[in-house]
């Protein structure tokens, strides 16, 4: 009977271990792979107004005007400022306008005084007589079609 038992041990041995290597195998395929990195489009980029605690203000757009090249095509972070619509509307940090292009983000604006706006009014003189302010037709202006081969606003 002992005999017996080895050899039915035997018997049943080999196929039990071949059974947990071709399961133990299996699990190994199944096992979740480390995904491969995807390359992403590269995200448009608005203006960076951080340094003027984000907000909205004469300074953040003079900024952003100085560093806006009329020849190059406009987009999220190179564009008047200044410019408007043809609703007469101005831009967010974007370049977008509310109502007409896609991503318009209603911006942090500074505080407003009567004292505020007669310096802003004075700053704006000075603006006014860069030769870029007043351009229209560069490739840096706005059109209607300026988002048109952008995608989605930051």
């Amino acid at each position: 009977a002992r005999s017996a038992r080895r050899t039915a041990r035997e018997h049943f041995a080999p196929p039990t271990l071949a059974m947990l290597s071709i399961l133990s195998q299996s699990v190994a395929l199944n096992a979740p792979l480390r995904p491969t990195p995807v390359q992403r489009a590269v995200s448009p980029q608005m203006a960076d107004i951080s340094a003027f605690g984000d907000i909205w203000g004469i300074e953040a757009k003079e900024a952003v005007f100085n560093a806006w090249d009329p020849e190059k095509p406009r987009d999220y972070s190179n564009f008047n400022p200044f410019e408007r619509n043809l609703d007469g509307a101005m831009s967010d940090m974007n370049g977008c306008f509310p109502g007409e292009s896609r991503g318009y983000k209603v911006p942090n604006r500074p505080d407003a005084s009567w004292a505020i706006m007669q310096e802003e009014a004075k700053k704006m003189e000075e603006i006014k007589k860069s030769p870029k302010y007043g351009l229209s037709g560069k490739p840096g202006c706005y059109s209607l079609k300026w988002q048109e081969n952008l995608g989605a606003p930051p």
